[in-house]
């Protein structure tokens, strides 16, 4: 493959970018002399990312990697900005295509910021702890990672499939109206952050249906790996996310209420039907308000994530109610994983399809910038067009 940039742009980047943390430090964010290395570090970064949709810097050990290589060790700028990241905990940090000029201010100010214990992560930069090691390439086969990568993803597929069995334990107490104890859902949400940070695609996380009685149960799993993989790349971390994992786990707890005849029926449903399916979010929500010690946000997405960006949707509320971020996550996440899930009266949709439905939902069903970074996330990209002459 073909580099479309080289280390000494890389490095002319950073270079900008360390000079206006530098100067934010001494003099100040809005100081003349800042807002020219930023207007030139920004030019550069959008120049790189023409050739490219991202760009990862990695912090492994002294080295500063980026495309499996160490940068120039030797340069002072490339050692500057190394020691920043380190003082910040910032151990990977990524560039996407359509990044802002106000991004990039924000990120060179929480750096020079004494203040500021981390640097936050925004919708085109994205920053996180590395914990996959390089290695040298030893000539036998093209691959650079250790086994750590494979093992982590092991090890979180093996918890969804735990988390299933346990998920519908605690899906089947709701049932018979019993309160559940959120101490088990903050167990399955803990495993799913560890597993985050892992570095790998969500869609290979995604727990497979081993029988149409599970689906409900494989299906809230699914989305709540989908909805916290967007919120953790999103910067999202900490309390915060683990209030997003318990409300995308039980997001859909209303459906334990609705007969299991009419969830499972094949074909369209009546007009009585459906209504009463769509009772479902406001009856999760009263039952989540019962509930000792769960995040208000757990109530929000049961009432909300049926409700949509434009303000259709169900249930209706009056006064242009907009729906919590984390409902308009999971939202795009249950669409994504009930399209591709195979079940008896449907089979699974070719994720083509899938794709064009949140693009032509975006702005009407779904928050356009979220379905944008999900694609992202999901490492989407079109088929290729075939028939041209090579």
């Amino acid at each position: 493959m073909v580099e479309l940039y080289t280390q000494s742009d890389l490095v002319e980047v950073i270079s900008q970018l360390t000079a206006a943390v530098k100067n934010t430090t001494l003099y100040s964010p809005t100081h003349p002399q800042v807002a020219q290395y930023l207007d030139k570090a920004y030019d550069l970064l959008q120049g790189l990312l023409k050739s490219k949709s991202d760009i990862t810097l990695l912090l492994i050990g002294d080295d500063l990697v980026a495309d499996n290589r160490p940068l120039q060790a030797g340069s002072a700028y490339v050692i500057n900005f190394t020691r920043i990241l380190r003082t910040k905990a910032v151990e990977r940090i990524s560039f996407f295509q359509g990044v802002q000029k106000a991004e990039l201010q924000e990120l060179i100010r929480d750096m020079a910021s004494m203040e500021a214990a981390s640097v936050r992560s925004s919708q085109c930069i994205k920053l996180g702890k590395v914990e996959l090691r390089v290695v040298a390439n030893t000539g036998a086969g093209s691959g650079s990672n250790t086994g750590t990568a494979e093992e982590g993803l092991q090890e979180l597929q093996a918890l969804t499939t735990a988390e299933i069995d346990e998920l519908k334990e605690t899906y089947l107490a709701i049932k018979k109206h019993r309160k559940i104890d959120v101490r088990g859902v903050d167990d399955m949400v803990k495993g799913f952050i560890k597993g985050f940070r892992q570095e790998v695609n969500p869609l290979s996380l995604l727990a497979t249906l081993k029988s149409v009685h599970e689906y409900t149960f494989t299906h809230v799993t699914n989305v709540c790996i989908l909805t916290m993989a967007q919120a953790e790349s999103l910067g999202f971390s900490g309390a915060h996310l683990h209030s997003i994992g318990i409300a995308s786990l039980l997001h859909d707890v209303g459906k334990i209420f609705v007969p299991v005849e009419i969830l499972s029926k094949p074909g369209v449903l009546t007009a009585e039907e459906r209504k009463i399916i769509e009772t479902h979010t406001v009856k999760g929500a009263r039952y989540l308000m019962g509930i000792d010690d769960i995040p208000k946000l757990a109530i929000l997405a049961a009432l909300e994530h049926h409700r949509k960006f434009d303000g259709s949707g169900y249930p209706t509320i009056k006064g242009g109610w907009t729906p919590n971020v984390t409902s308009q996550m999971i939202s795009i996440a249950d669409v994504f994983d009930a399209m591709r899930s195979s079940r008896t009266y449907q089979g699974s949709i070719p994720i083509e399809r899938i794709v064009d439905v949140l693009r032509k939902g975006s702005g009407i069903s779904f928050n356009p910038q979220f379905v944008d970074h999900f694609m992202r996330l999901i490492r989407y990209k079109p088929p290729q067009q075939t028939g041209q002459s090579s």
